[in-house]
């Protein structure tokens, strides 16, 4: 199922950021939400911020390389 709904310019930019489309960016979020949740971890904890930046960075050398 789909549906045309309107978002602002940013939230789509962020979203794309994490993955390629609108809708995968937003279940690419959703699963990092739902793993802090899971681990109990806070967001605003070092260790954890350190390693979404390594996984993004990671993510985007691989998405850089297979690419071209």
């Amino acid at each position: 199922m789909s549906r045309v709904v309107r978002i602002a310019d940013d939230a789509y930019e962020i979203a794309t950021g994490y993955a390629p489309t609108l809708s995968e960016g937003i279940r690419v979020m959703d699963a990092l939400i739902r793993e802090l949740r899971e681990k109990g971890s806070s967001p605003n904890d070092p260790k954890e911020i350190e390693r979404m930046i390594r996984n993004a960075v990671r993510d985007e050398i691989e998405s850089v390389v297979y690419r071209g």
